[in-house]
């Protein structure tokens, strides 16, 4: 289907759910009337058209039709879960914190119209990587950076003193039921106790996109195993985390729960 949108026409391809179609559309809009109040100038390339501003010598430049072309799942210049911005004509890399987000790529693009639209900005909300927007003093003022993580040393034994269902149990209990959804309470590397909902199977979330920990685990660059984590889908979040293996105080899975006098 071909639609009209401030920003030039979009085609998409069949199977597209209109919800999202709708809400794309809404966020275009929404990005257009920024454009009208800030001070981004359009730029018309072939029937697209771009935003661009100038902060301090250097050149920002944002494509909202791109973003829409990412929230409908279809091919954009850019990459994957992050936004279609450039500075000084090469990818600027922004990306959001969580990494796979839920917010549409087009509202992001409409929230970093609006903070690099005005005459004065917020050092402290720019983007690591668009910094060089930022003047001299700009940079000064900026808070320093959170310390280095401490690096986690395999086998390294809990300092807290709480008590831990053996991680060979829970192993077995992963193996034996590889398809359930279960809670779990486990210590985190830095002593506190996080409770999850958790799969290990494939998950479909409620916007229909699968997760499979197991791909995700053979993709990365390390094996889990190494650090006695597992990859897990947390169902609330919709995300890919770890669970701590060897850190477990309470699960509930099979229809049977197993703790330690450590749960709370």
């Amino acid at each position: 289907m071909n639609y009209k949108t401030p920003f030039g026409r979009l085609e998409t391809s069949v199977g597209i759910d209109k919800t999202r179609i709708d809400a794309v559309q809404r966020a275009l809009l929404w990005c257009e009337s920024i454009r009208l109040s800030t001070l981004w100038t359009p730029i018309t390339v072939g029937d697209t058209i771009s935003l661009q501003r100038t902060i301090n010598g250097q050149t920002i430049e944002i494509f909202p039709l791109q973003a829409a072309l990412m929230d409908y799942g279809m091919k954009s210049r850019f990459t994957a879960h992050h936004l279609p911005i450039q500075l000084n004509n090469q990818n600027a890399c922004v990306r959001p914190v969580r990494p796979h987000s839920r917010a549409l790529h087009t509202d992001m693009i409409a929230s970093m119209m609006l903070l690099l639209g005005r005459p004065h900005i917020d050092p402290a909300a720019i983007p690591r990587t668009l910094h060089a927007i930022l003047t001299e003093e700009q940079m000064a003022s900026l808070p320093p950076p959170p310390p280095p993580r401490e690096a986690y040393v395999p086998g390294r034994p809990s300092t807290t003193g709480r008590e831990f269902l053996p991680q060979a149990s829970i192993l077995e209990l992963t193996r034996r039921y590889p398809n359930a959804t279960f809670s779990i309470q486990f210590e985190k590397r830095d002593g506190t106790l996080r409770n999850m909902t958790a799969r290990i199977g494939v998950w479909n979330g409620p916007d229909g996109d699968e997760k499979n920990p197991h791909r995700m685990s053979d993709e990365m660059t390390y094996d889990p195993t190494d650090y006695n984590l597992k990859t897990v889908v947390d169902t609330e979040l919709g995300e890919y985390r770890h669970i701590a293996t060897d850190r477990v105080t309470r699960i509930t899975i099979g229809e049977q729960t197993y703790q330690t006098a450590s749960s709370q």
